[in-house]
């Protein structure tokens, strides 16, 4: 069980974070509507909202005494904290050079204030300092590509019905060939693998050195 400072840093966190994904889901709804949902970056600090009330309801009945934070909770932090690093991936290498001049916006913008800057820093530093328990098993970085594959899914098959459009240009399968299409899938999910294993092998190094 965590010592009951830890848990009310977890909690206090948690309950920042909920709130500020709050403020970005009613900005974000406000600048594009339902349309907003679209977006892979926005998805991936939905999920994050949701673990975060997780942990805030199960840090309270810990701190009550009626049972401790579940092993599978940190899981989906851990899964939670490497689709914001393909969120933050995408922002830095992808849509900040898109913008040319206006890059910095992407960090402080409207609901992207929130969304890619600082919600996601909240999030990994819960993770690594407030959160930190034993090992992760290595099987959890297959876990962590499950939320972007079934984005992928999912999107490829709107755009493949004309129900949509993007919201990525390497979405668009009918403004390329189809072959781009598939090479673009295999470079996110391979990207997608790559930062959740370091997330995984970061977490587990600092684990590692707290327990020596």
């Amino acid at each position: 069980m965590m010592h009951k400072n830890k848990l009310i840093g977890v909690f206090c966190v948690n309950l920042l974070i909920i709130i500020l994904e709050f403020i970005a889901l009613v900005l974000s709804l406000v600048e594009q509507g339902l349309e907003s949902f679209l977006f892979y970056t926005r998805d991936s600090n939905y999920l994050a909202m949701a673990v975060s009330l997780l942990f805030c309801i199960y840090a309270v009945k810990e701190m009550r005494g009626k049972g401790k934070l579940p092993a599978w909770i940190h899981s989906m932090r851990y899964i939670a904290c490497s689709c914001l690093m393909v969120t933050f991936f995408v922002v830095i290498f992808v849509l900040m050079p898109m913008m040319g001049e206006d890059a910095l916006f992407m960090l402080y913008g409207g609901s992207m204030l929130y969304q890619h800057t600082l919600c996601p820093i909240l999030a990994v530093f819960s993770f690594y300092v407030l959160e930190m328990r034993n090992n992760l098993p290595k099987a959890d970085v297959i876990k962590a590509l499950i939320p972007t594959l079934i984005y992928a899914v999912i999107t490829i098959t709107l755009n493949i019905c004309k129900i949509i459009e993007g919201p990525y240009f390497f979405l668009m399968v009918y403004s390329q060939p189809w072959y781009m299409s598939v090479i673009w899938c295999m470079v996110v999910l391979g990207i997608a693998g790559f930062l959740a294993f370091v997330v995984w092998k970061m977490y587990n190094f600092v684990c590692k050195k707290r327990i020596d």
